[in-house]
């Protein structure tokens, strides 16, 4: 699995829209607690450098505004289209250190969500998009993608639930991120992506179990350097994670659990391949009425052993969080982080195979969010990122990101927006160069 280097809005879940590897629809609510099968085993920051700014409200905030659409009901079916066009200012289109090039770029994505009625205690939702991006400039980086996925949950009966989700995206890869950090590639790295989770969510008294299954496919294109081919198949494969929790609760939609996971990877060049499990303990805060806080956090040790003798196994203390707070009912706040163990090639596939190109990358993400209804169709918001990656043996980089958002609800149909992020990228790893960022952007959403 890769490492990014973003610029990280980070809306969370109050505040976000799909981003290349996020579902292409809101996932069905869950009324057990257990775990959470949304997430993704190939986790990227909610937006890319030119990903789409939110235009779902907080809750509580601007209701009026920016309340849930109504669809258009299709016999046993209710569909939310909508489409999204947005230009961008990138002053840094291929994130180098020298001879920046900015540009102006832009984005067309339709979109189609949906909605299955009269499921009793079931529901199944789902959606899809295309999204086309290109720069005035620069045709290296025009690029067309793509996701669909469903989710479903079903109640077995008061006290057992089944729920899931199946997701396939097309997408390209930033550029400053991933291997495309060490090597400038001649275009953005194209990938496909399929996966899957499910989960058993069992209710005895004030105790609960939930059990789970996810699996992913990856498969990457080969890169262009120079005129020559280079080979992006250690980062191809197949990722497997099955996670058991154990949870109390403690009060109204608030419990304590334990969870233990155990997870294979298995790429296409076996000495990037890896097994590794996590034991955590944590809060998990559901939603529901009065609740001003949902989400969850979690703390413990991680462990991951490679099969290449170059990589370190790794050992050390790991956490996860998403949160989202209603501080007030005009202001709301987000909280997500993780630390995850991973792997790179330091020469981006470029000397795959010689001693030393594969290596260990302990990965920390931390990000927060504030937004502010300054009035009843109107909101700000601001946050920051940081991210670092700690290749094992070798040295570390990070970058920091803040972002600052407006958006204007014209109408319950239609959303406009503002927003500028930036990263500042600092390295002290071999055979990369820092870098900082500004992306400028402005956008229309409409629902039809």
């Amino acid at each position: 699995m890769q490492r990014w280097i973003r610029l990280f809005p980070f809306g969370l879940a109050i505040a976000v829209s799909p981003s290349l590897a996020q579902t292409a629809s809101p996932s069905p609510s869950q009324s057990l607690p257990g775990i959470d099968v949304w997430q993704t085993l190939n986790p990227q920051p909610p937006s890319s450098t030119t990903g789409q700014p939110g235009y779902v409200s907080a809750p509580g905030a601007g209701q009026a505004a920016t309340a849930a659409p109504t669809g258009h009901v299709a016999g046993n079916v209710t569909l939310y289209p909508s489409v999204t066009g947005s230009a961008f200012y990138d002053d840094n289109v291929f994130a180098t250190n020298l001879d920046r090039r900015g540009g102006w770029g832009y984005i067309v994505r339709p979109e189609l969500g949906f909605q299955l009625n009269n499921t009793g205690t079931a529901s199944l939702t789902g959606g899809a998009y295309v999204e086309h991006r290109w720069y005035t400039n620069f045709a290296s980086e025009e690029q067309t993608n793509g996701a669909a996925a469903a989710g479903a949950t079903a109640m077995y009966d008061p006290d057992t639930q089944v729920t899931g989700r199946l997701q396939y995206v097309h997408a390209h890869e930033d550029r400053g991120s991933a291997e495309s950090q060490f090597q400038q590639f001649a275009k953005p790295i194209a990938y496909d992506q399929i996966d899957g989770a499910a989960a058993v969510n069992k209710r005895f008294g004030r105790w609960w179990t939930s059990v789970g299954a996810a699996a992913l496919w990856l498969n990457y294109d080969d890169a262009d350097f120079a005129g020559f081919t280079i080979s992006q198949a250690y980062r191809s494969g197949n990722i497997v994670r099955v996670p058991v929790r154990v949870g109390y609760v403690v009060a109204p939609l608030t419990s304590v659990f334990v969870e233990g996971s155990y997870n294979s990877r298995d790429f296409d060049v076996g000495t990037f391949s890896s097994q590794g499990y996590r034991l955590v303990g944590g809060v998990l805060l559901e939603p529901g009425p009065g609740a001003r806080v949902k989400g969850e956090a979690f703390a413990g040790y991680m462990n991951q052993d490679y099969s290449g003798s170059g990589f370190q196994t790794v050992s050390t203390w790991t956490y996860g969080a998403s949160m989202a707070f209603l501080l007030t009912p005009t202001v709301t706040a987000t909280l997500e982080g993780r630390r995850e163990a991973r792997e790179a090639s330091l020469s981006g596939g470029v000397l795959l195979g010689a001693p030393g190109d594969g290596i260990s990358v302990v990965q920390t993400v931390a990000a927060a969010r504030v937004d502010f209804l300054i009035r009843p169709d109107v909101t700000i918001g601001g946050g920051a990122s940081y991210l670092q990656d700690e290749y094992l043996g070798v040295g570390n980089d990070h970058a920091w990101s803040p972002l600052v958002s407006v958006k204007w609800f014209v109408n319950p149909a239609l959303t406009l927006a503002a927003d500028y992020r930036n990263v500042s990228y600092e390295t002290g790893v071999p055979g990369t160069t820092e870098y900082y960022r500004n992306v400028y952007m402005i956008s229309a959403h409409l629902k039809l």
